[in-house]
């Protein structure tokens, strides 16, 4: 006999579907809202929820000015729980991926304090992939995860960035392989969650084939947002048919431009070819660390004493110049050095981010009436210490060489 549901069950229906609404908004609240701006690449994402609450998460940290952390993972199951482990997984991944920047070494770690701290029952997948924007080498690890994929312009092709690991929360000695690709001007990295598969067919191998052609067949006509756009119509489309069982999330990151290196290597006076070391310090402290790197590399190559001590004294009157009065002391700012040196010639270059100044305007320090003023003293000195010295037409990159003699 059939009986009415009694109202403790209707209350209790009640708090569960609250506590799932509270859920959802905690996963939405856990992604990403604003998409770091970043020279050279473009980056979008989607998130299309199923009808329950599951565990799929992406982060985008920018470590440093150079470094960007790219994180996506699923946990199993649905509900309450999932959120949960989520969070959980979050805060490891965000505690480990900004001290260590190993794709292996985080997932070792996170895998090691999710094992100890969540129920056997509950695991999760992820790909984690940490570019640097130097020369836009993306190195990477998979922990059982959708394998993405890398659009290459060149040939129109898709690269799938298949490596191997077990999954989170599963094996206490999980093993967790890292790899790398280098990312050309024009090509997408594409990393999503196997709920996208359902967008194409129940079968994952076949979904797994239909999902490719149309990635390929997007980006070759199109862009990654032609393809973004393309996934968020067919969600639509399935999802008037029957409720789509499980989240959706994808992140397509496009190189618009060439690397950033060769990006700074230009503005600080390099050919793009010349293997440039680059460094950037904010503050005074941070002079002495950046200016023995370049003195030690004098040395190796069997420049005179004399040439070295008079190069810490350039250097050091160049970079104080750069925070002093490029900067006014905002230590907020970057000053960007990259030196060349070989066995003939040592070339260094420094650039701030300051409004510049025209260096012809400054007085002579030699002069009387400018004995006891502190103006053009340093870069008087700075003349008679190099062969050559260069300025921007904006005067806030500078440029000396020291050719290389035995006396």
């Amino acid at each position: 006999m059939y009986k009415k549901p009694g109202k403790q069950q209707d209350i209790r229906l009640i708090e569960e579907e609250k506590d799932l609404n509270v859920a959802r908004k905690i996963q939405i609240a856990m992604a990403p809202h604003n998409i770091p701006l970043i020279d050279g690449l473009d980056i979008d994402s989607i998130f299309l929820p199923c009808s329950a609450v599951g565990g799929d998460l992406f982060d985008i940290i920018h470590i440093s000015k150079d470094i960007l952390a790219f994180l996506i993972y699923d946990v199993t199951g649905y509900g309450v729980t999932s959120t949960l482990i989520s969070a959980m997984a979050k805060v490891c991944f965000s505690k480990h991926i900004r001290t260590i920047q190993s794709p292996r070494a985080v997932l070792e770690r996170v895998n090691t304090e999710i094992i100890r701290d969540v129920p056997a029952e509950f695991h999760f997948t992820a790909f984690l992939g940490y570019l640097d924007l130097h020369d836009n080498k993306l190195t990477y690890g998979n922990a059982g995860h959708a394998y993405p994929l890398v659009f290459r312009k060149k040939d129109s092709t898709l690269i799938p960035l298949k490596t191997q690991g077990t999954f989170i929360g599963v094996f206490e000695n999980g093993f967790f392989d890292e790899q790398s690709i280098y990312l050309s001007p024009g090509d997408c990295l594409l990393m999503f969650t196997d709920g996208i598969y359902r967008l194409y067919a129940d079968n994952p191998s076949i979904a797994r084939k239909w999902f490719e052609a149309d990635v390929l067949s997007s980006l070759i006509n199109g862009t990654h947002k032609t393809l973004l756009d393309s996934l968020r119509s067919r969600y639509d489309k399935c999802n008037e048919i029957k409720s789509i069982e499980d989240d959706i999330t994808a992140v397509a990151v496009e190189v618009l431009t060439q690397s950033r290196k060769n990006q700074i290597k230009e503005k600080l006076g390099f050919d793009t070819g010349d293997p440039v070391y680059l460094q950037y310090i904010s503050y005074y402290e941070e002079m002495d660390s950046a200016i023995s790197v370049i003195l030690s590399t004098l040395d190796v190559y069997g420049y005179p004493d004399e040439t070295i001590r008079k190069m810490k004294i350039t250097l050091t009157e160049l970079l104080v110049n750069a925070i002093l009065h490029g900067h006014n002391r905002d230590y907020s700012k970057k000053v960007t050095l990259g030196h060349v040196i070989s066995r003939t010639k040592a070339v260094i270059s420094i650039l701030d981010e300051g409004n510049g100044y025209n260096p012809d305007i400054l007085p002579d320090p030699t002069l009387p009436e400018n004995l006891e003023r502190d103006c053009g003293r340093g870069l008087f000195i700075v003349k008679h210490y190099v062969d050559e010295i260069e300025f921007n037409e904006t005067g806030n990159r500078v440029k000396i060489t020291k050719k290389f003699t035995n006396g």
